[in-house]
């Protein structure tokens, strides 16, 4: 593949990591994926499809593994894998940025849109089905050895923008992003479990906060694995 090819993909991975980073607005994967869609029509002849947006197999399939997978995920983050990376970091997770959403159901509603346009739908675009498919092409084009280290940079970038967390955050949110990706690449490229599994994650975790529910999981998790 052409050098000049691979290198432009580069340069598309920092233009998009620059406008989640630079610009402070809620929606501002919507922006990202808008910019990664344009992109990729100069880049493909399916954008689309590049995208991850190709029809799924099977619509209820699709869904019923995205609600299948999300509730799975949210067991295993708060039960072993929280309470393993504080263990590790010897650092609480930091969701102090969500307190807001403690008993107040109006808030908790209010994050909805987010959760589902800019989390679920913006992030799976933007983490998945965008940066994997360019860090394909800059390692070559699709191949075994280049999705499975395009899958393990898109994890890190993905762990790395959660740095408000701090690190047991980071770690926890790459090992997340690195079973999205798996399940991603195991869709066939396509969007649709992801973004189903990532929006019932990330509700479902919501809503954990919002019934104090998440201090009787992180409770179990460090019984089953003490902090340091």
């Amino acid at each position: 593949m052409n050098t000049a090819i691979r290198l432009r993909q580069l340069v598309w991975i920092l233009l998009i990591a620059g406008v989640v980073t630079l610009i402070d607005w809620d929606y501002v994967m919507i922006l990202a994926v808008l910019l990664a869609a344009a992109v990729l029509a100069f880049e493909t002849r399916d954008p689309l499809r590049a995208l991850g947006l190709m029809r799924p197999r099977s619509i209820p399939v699709a869904i019923a593994a995205g609600i299948g997978i999300g509730i799975a995920l949210i067991v295993f983050s708060k039960l072993l894998l929280t309470p393993a990376a504080e263990a590790l970091t010897g650092v609480p997770r930091d969701l102090s940025a969500f307190d807001d959403v403690r008993g107040n159901t109006a808030r908790f509603l209010a994050l909805m849109p987010r959760i589902w346009i800019g989390a679920a739908i913006g992030e799976e675009l933007v983490f998945r089905s965008f940066l994997i498919g360019r860090l394909e092409t800059v390692f070559g084009g699709a191949s075994r050895a280049a999705t499975t280290t395009a899958v393990l940079l898109s994890s890190v970038v993905f762990g790395a923008a959660h740095a408000y967390q701090g690190p047991s955050g980071v770690l926890v949110t790459g090992v997340l992003g690195l079973l999205f990706a798996i399940v991603y690449v195991a869709s066939g490229h396509r969007a649709w479990v992801n973004v189903m599994a990532h929006g019932v994650y990330d509700t479902a975790s919501l809503a954990l906060v919002l019934t104090n529910y998440d201090r009787v999981l992180i409770d179990l998790g460090h019984r089953l694995i003490p902090p340091p």
